[in-house]
């Protein structure tokens, strides 16, 4: 099962069984109407308990590719080399 981590002011959040492009565009729907949306999302680590983010202009939100290595486990931080080190 694939999934998208979201950073959302500054927490880790993730969703399941959707595309980086359908989050995409629900958000953009979402600010574009002008009115205030709840995104739900799941906070748990290893549990799923559910977050509501409030979809507003202003509030620093990016969307994560998650993507295992062969194995299903890790993520691979060497995706088209955007990965620094220096910067950690």
């Amino acid at each position: 099962m694939n999934r998208v981590d979201i950073v959302y002011g500054g927490g880790q959040y993730s969703l399941a069984g959707r595309s980086v492009e359908s989050i995409q565009n629900e958000v953009e729907t979402a600010v574009e109407s002008g009115k205030p949306y709840w995104l739900r999302v799941n906070s748990g680590g290893g549990r799923f308990e559910d977050a509501y983010l409030l979809i507003v202009p202003g509030v620093p939100f990016a969307i994560l590719n998650f993507k295992p290595n062969t194995n299903g486990t890790d993520i691979d931080l060497e995706v088209d080399g955007a990965f620094n080190q220096d910067v950690l």
